[in-house]
């Protein structure tokens, strides 16, 4: 009697696996004007703290890193902002990277400005930060600094 009531029952099937979850999802392929904004923060010694910007600066990124740069002018005298792994520097960023200098001056913090495209260079010249470019990388301004003339 126990095995005609067992054979009423639903058997179980197999069920087909769905293999798509399985591949995986090919990822967005970053063009130069939304390549995605990478800032590495370094204090190599306790008087300088090294901002490294890698990556485009479209207008998203440089809010994000105007504030990253403005959190760090109260932790250190010298700012290293590292813009060699750029090679576009919009107007909106160089003002505000004005306006950023200005800030860490009335601070008595100075702010240097490593970069290597003349691109760049020529923007920051333009809006009167000359004075606070290095060319070259946050290396070569740790080198500056370590002559004693920072």
């Amino acid at each position: 009697m126990s095995a005609a009531l067992g054979s009423g029952l639903l058997q179980r099937q197999p069920v087909p696996m769905d293999l798509t979850v399985l591949v995986p999802v090919p990822r967005p392929v970053s063009t130069p004007e939304r390549a995605e904004l990478d800032v590495r923060l370094h204090a190599p010694t306790p008087d300088v703290v090294i901002v490294r910007v890698i990556g485009g600066l479209h207008r998203g990124g440089c809010a994000e890193l105007v504030v990253r740069i403005g959190q760090q002018l109260h932790r250190a005298r010298h700012v290293v902002l590292d813009l060699s792994s750029t090679g576009c520097l919009e107007p909106q960023l160089a003002h505000r990277l004005k306006v950023l200098h200005d800030t860490a001056v009335d601070r008595g913090t100075r702010l240097h400005i490593a970069a290597e495209d003349e691109r760049v260079v020529e923007g920051l010249r333009r809006i009167d930060l000359a004075d606070t470019v290095v060319c070259g990388t946050a290396d070569a301004v740790l080198a500056y600094l370590a002559t004693g003339n920072g």
